[in-house]
């Protein structure tokens, strides 16, 4: 939500409006006319808080006899300063001293091998001056210092393909400004009879004059007579119809004519294409916004985005992975526990079958010899290692009484020289061995 006032200059008086834009709304929320005296700043400044109104924005209209505004044309330079262009035409246009001028200007047309037409807009410094201190007084900073004819031209609804004069009716005197496609092209201010048919001859005359003075193309584009401000004489506008009132945009309500003028004003847009003519010294000219560069940060702050982003990105997709695979390592451990088990039991299968063909390849029995061993050990023994081959065997384990074995094994049938290969060591309950013996031969046959 936004506040902007609108300052009218007019003779003896100044009209006030205060605009508020909200949503993209716009609402009229004060309208009240002060007399231009010297306290004229601290009562606009009073009337506006009364009202509630928080604006420090300020656009005024300054009366079209105040300014010279005039339509200039300029030879076509490729690359120049338009504006340092104009500045060197300016003693030719004004009546005072350029040095003491402050000036802006709209651009009617330009093209290719034509020139370039302006209207040219300007004012006495000191008279901007003036203007500055109402400002300051009313506690206000100025946005747009302009033409408040030129304002209300622009406001004129109509054909937005045709043109147009809008008239501006005061007691003594008058303000008109020819719009042709949406751009104020020429405006005067001429005094009027206060008597009915004077005044109505001097519209005539003055309507006649401003459309002989126009040029041939911005003439015939000329469609209808807009006059507002006092209710005008019956008169005559060569063969252009006449349309009495300007109307306020849709949605905002019509304050009184008296403050028409402040409402058009508060209504333009500094910043619009076409550019509106604006008297402000270039260091507090408010600056349009700056769309290349704000987009150029735009797109800066988005890649850098995207590149802050690519790797979190990265990290949570790894993680995702990750995860994935965890659950299905947690769901395969069980297979992989009993593929572990059932490996096992292969190898330990395959051992045994390597010990089993070992002894085949030497020869040997190995069932016979395990029968007899089994037959001739006591139950108390435990043999834990055993070792075959053509020689004889070797076993290792645990008995009782270690040293029976000796004897058991010489009178097996099939074992001799049965000795300790180690010292018997003894344990809690029993006591360990390792010995050796040979096959007993038996007719050339182990």
């Amino acid at each position: 939500m936004s506040d902007v006032v609108g300052l009218a200059l007019r003779d003896g008086r100044v009209d006030v409006v205060a605009l508020r834009v909200s949503l993209g709304t716009r609402k009229v929320i004060a309208a009240f006319s002060v007399p231009a005296d010297e306290g004229v700043g601290g009562a606009i400044r009073g009337q506006l808080a009364e009202a509630g109104v928080r604006a420090r924005r300020a656009q005024v209209g300054l009366p079209r006899r105040a300014v010279v505004a005039k339509a200039v044309e300029l030879p076509t330079v490729p690359g120049a300063d338009l504006r340092r262009m104009v500045g060197f035409e300016l003693e030719r246009h004004l009546p005072f001293p350029p040095s003491d001028a402050v000036f802006d200007f709209e651009v009617l047309d330009e093209g290719a091998g034509r020139p370039i037409r302006i209207l040219l807009v300007a004012v006495e410094r000191r008279s901007h001056e003036r203007v500055r201190q109402l400002l300051r007084d009313a506690g206000l900073v100025p946005r747009l210092v302009g033409v408040g004819i030129h304002s209300v031209a622009r406001l004129a609804e109509g054909d937005a393909g045709r043109g147009r004069i809008v008239l501006w009716l005061e007691a003594t005197d008058a303000e008109l400004a020819v719009v042709v496609r949406g751009r104020v092209v020429a405006s005067r201010a001429f005094p009027l009879p206060a008597d009915g048919e004077a005044r109505e001859r001097g519209l005539e005359a003055e309507l006649s004059r401003t459309l002989a003075a126009l040029p041939e193309a911005d003439r015939v584009e000329v469609a209808e007579v807009v006059v507002g401000g006092l209710p005008p004489p019956a008169f005559a506008a060569d063969t252009l119809p006449v349309r009495i009132g300007v109307a306020a945009p849709a949605g905002i309500p019509a304050p009184e004519d008296a403050s028409l003028l402040a409402l058009a004003v508060a209504l333009e847009r500094p910043g619009r294409r076409p550019f509106v003519a604006n008297l402000l010294p270039d260091e507090i000219r408010p600056r349009p916004f700056p769309w290349p560069l704000a987009t150029t940060a735009a797109l800066a702050l988005v890649t850098l985005g995207i590149g802050l982003a690519i790797p979190a990105v990265t990290f949570v997709k790894e993680r995702r992975t990750l995860a994935k695979l965890e659950a299905r390592i947690s769901r395969l451990a069980p297979e992989v526990r009993r593929a572990e088990q059932l490996a096992a039991e292969v190898e330990r299968a395959r051992r045994e079958l390597t010990t089993l063909r070992s002894f085949e390849d030497q020869g040997l029995r190995p069932l016979p010899v395990l029968r007899e061993l089994t037959e001739t050990l006591p139950a108390d023994a435990w043999v834990t290692t055993l070792s075959v081959d053509r020689s004889g065997l070797e076993l290792g384990g645990f008995a009782n009484a270690a040293s029976q074995l000796i004897p058991l094994l010489e009178a097996s049938p099939g074992f001799e020289r049965v000795e300790f290969t180690s010292p018997v060591t003894k344990g809690r309950d029993r006591e360990q061995f390792r010995l050796r013996a040979t096959w007993e031969r038996r007719g050339g046959e182990r």
